[in-house]
């Protein structure tokens, strides 16, 4: 099963799966290098002119608006390929857990990204996979597979999926709300119990042995100031105490949430890596170091 989009070339091989770039490889980094339009890590899709209506057209002599393609298509740079008879559904679990570990979204050929990918390894995670990391890091990712039903397969899709995707929405309340899901989707998964969404994190926490960010501890028995904000946001239409776009938290969710997903993500996947014990607030990309 052929996917992308990745730019590293590395080769690998695992029990039951290998993988490698595609034969023509250099030639899609090289037309890719060529013609594509990044920013900070991120791909853009094509541009498209939209289409005036007739009113428009008689009213305003400007052009339409050049807008980016909401959705698009890559061309493949690697190959999955099975040597114990998997599945189609197993290649694409391993393939997006693949992109959780390099920080990206990759997809099986033909399917549809959306709006902006991340095509720079560790965009979406701020964590660089090298040397044994890849092999004992898809090892776990392949167990965790093997061995859940098919419920806790398809909810842990469902998070990695939406933890890479959220990263690419533009507006900070867009990707908050993205996280949050994704923590649900993992408290659901965990088996861990608590009597309300703001203790979820904290048994969350001590179930994976994590540090709690700051903003996960309670401030009364049942609220923290995460779950304040979740509950302004999507029952108040509300973010930073303000309706959207007036005021932001001065809590750093872009970062710290996504770096407490991460780990979490991480934990319950069974990856055994150092940076489970990093700070709530850890900045500076390092690499995975995962452990056999």
């Amino acid at each position: 099963m052929k996917f992308g989009f990745l730019i590293d070339p590395k080769s690998f091989e695992c029990d039951g799966f290998k993988v490698a770039p595609v034969l023509e490889f250099s030639y899609v980094l090289k037309d890719f290098y060529s013609t594509a339009r990044v920013s900070n890590g991120w791909f853009y899709g094509p541009e498209i002119e939209l289409v005036k209506s007739a009113s428009e057209k008689e009213d305003f002599a400007s052009d339409a608006p050049i807008v980016h393609k909401s959705f698009f298509h890559m061309s493949s740079t690697h190959r999955i390929t099975s040597t114990k008879s998997y599945s189609d559904d197993h290649l694409r679990f391993l393939i997006l857990g693949y992109g959780f570990l390099q920080g990206l979204y990759l997809t099986p050929e033909g399917y549809s990204h959306l709006g902006r990918i991340a095509f720079k390894p560790t965009t979406s995670n701020g964590l660089l996979l090298a040397d044994s990391d890849y092999v004992n890091g898809m090892e776990c990712i392949n167990r965790f597979y093997i061995n859940s039903g098919e419920e806790d397969r398809n909810q842990m899709f469902a998070c990695i999926h939406w933890y890479l995707i959220g990263q690419s929405y533009q507006f900070d309340w867009e990707r908050f709300d993205a996280q949050y899901k994704v923590l649900d989707g993992i408290y659901k998964l965990s088996g861990t119990t608590a009597n309300s969404h703001a203790g979820r994190p904290i048994a969350l926490s001590e179930k994976y042995n994590l540090k709690l960010p700051l903003w996960a501890k309670l401030i009364t028995k049942k609220e923290s100031k995460l779950s304040k904000q979740r509950n302004e946001l999507v029952h108040e239409a509300k973010y930073g105490g303000y309706p959207i776009g007036y005021s932001y938290p001065d809590e750093n969710y872009s970062l710290e949430f996504r770096s407490f997903n991460t780990k979490l993500i991480a934990a319950t996947l069974g990856i055994n890596t150092p940076y489970l014990k990093a700070e709530p607030n850890f900045r500076i990309k390092g690499r995975w170091n995962i452990k056999p």
